[in-house]
């Protein structure tokens, strides 16, 4: 009899076979049998076994004639097993060489069930995760006794660590879910967790979890997936109340309920989930929640200290929630959970003054600037940055507020360091007198920020052959030094194509190119005017990507700055971002711009600078990557003639109404329920109004109805009637720019008409506070009500009564509005272009030109 079986399930698994049965083969330990169980694979998998097991009688190969998932192999498996223990692996993955030796010899010593460790690493082998023995748990322990303190879920996951006894699990029947499409090993645990009387629990790593792009882990979940987890949570309950441990279920259910509503979050945020499958995943946990009888048991201690069990907590939420949106539903529930989470480790830091780590997290290599952050409450503590024995100060510093508590606020300390071009010295910052840990010398800083090489060996055929091309010759004299200007990939007319025409005309040094879909109604208006023109999501946009010195966009979205995926090109790209901006700021977008890393940031209003960098803000963005230098397409509009008779309708998007997004691009699935929506249908209304008409026809206006380029697919949906004309391949800027009224809801369009001082009406037909809350945004430092440039109508028929009075004013606006519209907007010298311009060259420290 061998010590060891291995379990391998198999399906469709060619590539990975040879490295994986080699990793098999080196292990120190040899008394093993190695079962391959192929699961009807489509490729040679089968074969490709047989050949190891030809030259190697450890290694056997069973087949299913059907392919049955991964759980129904692995139990043919445990079925078949004929050593002392068994373990698992799957065979895209890898074993280090003592993996088995060091796990039967723990066994053998402690005369217990093996848990180990293991590391998540990427194809290319770069390290994300290492896993450890949580930090309270003795290296002995009974997983029943140890969960009320640690949790069961550490218990409960990476089965491929473990090694178990053969006959435990026979004799009482623990085996691998079987019919699901993921999660089948955590039953199997879920069956174990009450039969392990003694668990040792060794540090040693002993697998390697390999993050491909293709797994599972890596990829979008369906709500079938979601199911098979909770179903895990169903087996937990009915072992657990065998034994009158249902306590211990609620922990494990209570991670779950936090977890995966969380990683379902992240998925709708990259456009791969949706409201029906929002509403499948709430009715899942609602059920084991409703069979279990888990508020039965929990609601009162809930209701006591919430933050105790925050997962059933926000199910509690979530089910108490009106909203009509499982989406909103879910999010709110984060919401209510991240505020009691913060609030516990807030008071933390509270106590203590401040939190007594700092980060030093990004270095600026050309402006030799390193920053440092860390959380303080109240004042900022003392702090101290030397190099040697010189003092110098920060180059930026700024304190952003991330809470307010009662009577107290937390703030996040944001430091700009000057790493100086030399010296042996090394840098040292204290703060309240404690060594922050930098004590590096310049050089060593700049080292450790250096992009290191990548062996791309292992990488994709695509991204191999892409960073091949990005370093041919031709490629590199090509793009050297290159600008890449984008808008939105589907339509140009935004503030990097002003920037762009700048620079054609006044610097034709610069090396720069334009990135647009070609089949975009812009290619052949930007083609004629000599735009050099690069197709999106071509090879050649892919390779100027890698090698452009600047990016310049007006669109803040992945698909623009972080298109490839850095793991397989970090060592190439060395791009300095710029945000020209799509409009003027007027509400908190903190929540989404902190999570863009960007280099220049371009803002027009004096009141939208300070809302950005002053003290206090909720922005990381400090006065260095903050400029104000104006719109671009704003040079434009002052130089714009006199009005037409035309009114311009343009209400803005709405997030809760947008299709699922690939992050690709600009374009989304078509949502059918969008013509049903209270949106669609106040607009609807109102350009089907018969006042509206009548008022045209009186005052002698036309008007242009053009919906946000997100809602661009949706024109039919209003139906706009024949004499309201629909944007038909214009350019919105020329059409904005000739029109004399704008009325729009909540756009940020309405400071482009202000610029030209010219009315506005804002027809905010639900409240702001509804707006914001289905936008995901947090109000601002403006209000149109009392900052706006025109009148708020809240129905229908206010507006069409002040789009009377304003046409009765021959378009002019009135007082109080021209004189906010002028307070405003002091950049109006036809310099927009050259302030932005000169911000991006000075990016790069002290180069000249380019």
């Amino acid at each position: 009899m061998a010590a060891i079986s291995v379990v391998i399930a198999v399906y469709n698994a060619q590539s990975y076979l040879p490295r994986f049965a080699r990793s098999l083969q080196s292990q120190t330990f040899r008394d093993f049998e190695a079962i391959f169980i192929d699961d009807a694979s489509r490729d040679d998998s089968a074969a490709m076994v047989e050949g190891f097991a030809s030259g190697d009688p450890r290694f056997r190969l069973l087949r299913h004639p059907q392919n049955a998932g991964a759980g129904a192999a692995r139990n043919l498996g445990i079925r078949s097993a004929g050593a002392e223990t068994v373990c698992f692996a799957d065979p895209d993955d890898l074993l280090p060489e003592n993996s088995l030796e060091v796990r039967y010899a723990a066994y053998r010593k402690h005369k217990a069930i093996v848990r180990a460790c293991h590391d998540e690493i990427t194809d290319e082998g770069r390290l994300l995760n290492h896993e450890t023995r949580p930090g309270d748990l003795p290296e002995i322990c009974a997983p029943a006794r140890a969960a009320p303190r640690i949790g069961v879920n550490p218990f409960l996951c990476a089965h491929w660590t473990w090694l178990l006894p053969t006959n435990l699990l026979l004799r009482h029947n623990i085996f691998h879910g079987e019919n699901m499409r993921t999660a089948d090993d955590i039953v199997m645990l879920a069956k174990l967790f009450f039969h392990i009387p003694r668990l040792v629990w060794i540090p040693d790593t002993v697998y390697y979890w390999i993050k491909r792009a293709g797994s599972l882990s890596n990829r979008a979940y369906a709500p079938e997936h979601y199911a098979d987890y909770f179903r895990c949570c169903d087996i937990f309950y009915e072992e657990a109340a065998k034994r009158r441990q249902t306590r211990l279920a609620d922990i494990f259910f209570n991670d779950y309920c936090l977890a995966y509503p969380n990683h379902f979050l992240r998925q709708v945020s990259e456009g791969k989930s949706g409201e029906a499958d929002a509403r499948a995943l709430i009715a899942e946990m609602a059920g084991v929640c409703e069979r279990r009888g888990v508020f039965v048991r929990r609601l009162p201690e809930l209701r006591k200290n919430p933050i105790q069990l925050a997962g059933i907590y926000r199910l509690w939420r979530i089910l108490q929630d009106d909203s009509p949106s499982a989406l909103r539903k879910l999010v709110n529930s984060q919401n209510a959970v991240y505020q009691l989470s913060r609030e516990a480790e807030y008071e933390g830091i509270r106590k203590a003054g401040w939190k007594q780590e700092i980060s030093f997290d990004k270095f600026d290599r050309e402006q030799g600037l390193l920053r440092a952050r860390y959380l303080f409450c109240d004042a900022p503590p003392a702090e101290s940055y030397r190099h040697g024995t010189t003092e110098l100060a920060p180059a930026f510093a700024k304190n952003r507020k991330v809470f307010d508590g009662k009577g107290y606020a937390i703030y996040e300390r944001i430091l700009w360091l000057p790493v100086p071009e030399d010296g042996g010295e090394k840098l040292g910052l204290l703060v309240e007198g404690k060594n922050a840990g930098l004590d590096r010398t310049p050089q060593s800083v700049r080292e450790a920020f250096a992009p290191r090489p990548l062996d791309d060996g292992a990488f994709p055929p695509d991204a191999r052959a892409l960073r091949r091309l990005a370093r041919s010759p031709a490629m590199r004299e090509r793009f050297r030094d290159a600008w890449m200007f984008m808008d939105r990939d589907t339509r140009a007319d935004d503030n990097a194509e002003h920037l762009y025409r700048w620079v054609l005309r006044n610097r034709p040094d610069v090396n720069a190119w334009f990135v647009l879909r070609e089949e975009s109604p812009d290619w052949k208006r930007l083609e004629a005017e000599g735009f050099r023109l690069v197709a999106f999501d071509g090879m050649e946009h892919n390779v100027l990507f890698l090698l452009a010195k600047n990016l310049v966009s007006s669109q803040m979205d992945l698909y623009v700055y972080a298109r490839l995926d850095a793991r397989y090109y970090g060592d190439i790209r060395a791009c300095k971002y710029t945000s020209l901006q799509h409009g003027v700021i007027k509400y908190d977008l903190s929540p989404w711009l902190n999570n863009v890393d960007m280099d220049c940031f371009v803002t027009t209003t004096p009141d939208e600078w300070h809302s950005i960098v002053d003290d206090g803000t909720a922005y990381i963005l400090t006065a260095k990557e903050t400029v104000r230098a104006g719109l671009p397409r704003h040079d434009a509009l002052l130089a714009a003639p006199a009005p037409e008779r035309r009114i311009f309708i343009m209400p803005t998007w709405r997030a809760d109404l947008a299709g699922k997004w690939d992050l690709k691009g600009q374009r989304r699935d078509y949502n059918p329920d969008f013509a049903a929506s209270r949106f669609a249908g106040a607009w609807r209304d109102f350009l089907h109004s018969p006042g509206l008409e009548s008022l045209c026809r009186q005052y002698g206006y036309e008007a242009v109805f053009w919906p946000h380029p997100g809602f661009a697919d949706y024109l039919e949906e209003f139906s706009p009637p024949a004499y309201i004309r629909a944007p038909a391949g214009e350019s919105i800027q020329d059409l904005l720019k000739t029109s004399a009224l704008l009325v729009t809801d909540y756009s940020s369009i309405a400071f482009d008409m202000a610029f030209m001082r010219r009315p506005v009406l804002y027809y905010q037909f639900d409240a702001d506070a509804q707006f914001l809350k289905g936008q995901n945004r947090r109000p601002g430092y403006f209000s149109d009500e009392g900052d706006g440039f025109g009148p708020v109508c809240r129905s229908g028929e206010d507006l069409l009564a002040a789009l009377a009075s304003a046409l009765r004013a021959d378009c002019r606006p009135e007082a109080e509005y021209l004189g906010r519209m002028e307070r405003a907007f002091d950049l109006r010298d036809g310099k927009c272009c050259e302030r932005a311009f000169a911000a991006i060259l000075a990016l790069h420290g002290r180069e000249k030109g380019q």
